[in-house]
């Protein structure tokens, strides 16, 4: 993809989802603890927080990745068909989980954003990247 083929309108998309991401990622790879008790989870022992920030790493890569979307960076297409594929397996392990535990309201608001990108990006792939 070119920078012909992408719109502002979508570029300003993909710098949301990088910046939602970010502000997702950051805060469990700096300060686990703080970063999930403001999601509503007990603050892990230190020896967990390292998982806790490899997720943030994680995160934060995906992001990196919608950066270079919205500079049209070669390989758009398969970075965003993985951040589909991430985001729609976050909402399946979250739906499955709440079948047996209930999960805390920031979890589950924060899902939205996962299942909006999701569908944004879909729709991207498969029927609207053309529009300038």
């Amino acid at each position: 993809m070119s920078a012909t083929n992408i719109s502002p309108g979508w570029q300003k998309l993909f710098w949301a989802a990088a910046a939602y991401n970010f502000l997702i990622g950051l805060p469990s790879i700096l300060a686990p603890g703080l970063a999930m008790s403001n999601l509503g989870l007990p603050v892990p022992h230190p020896l967990y927080a390292f998982n806790i920030q490899i997720m943030g790493i994680l995160i934060c890569t995906f992001g990196l990745g919608y950066l270079m979307v919205a500079q049209s960076q070669p390989g758009a297409k398969q970075i965003l068909t993985l951040g589909i594929v991430g985001k729609l397996g976050i909402l399946l392990l979250l739906g499955f989980r709440m079948l047996s535990t209930p999960m805390p309201l920031p979890i589950i608001a924060t899902s939205f954003g996962d299942l909006f990108f999701a569908t944004m990006f879909a729709f991207f792939l498969f029927g609207g990247s053309r529009d300038s």
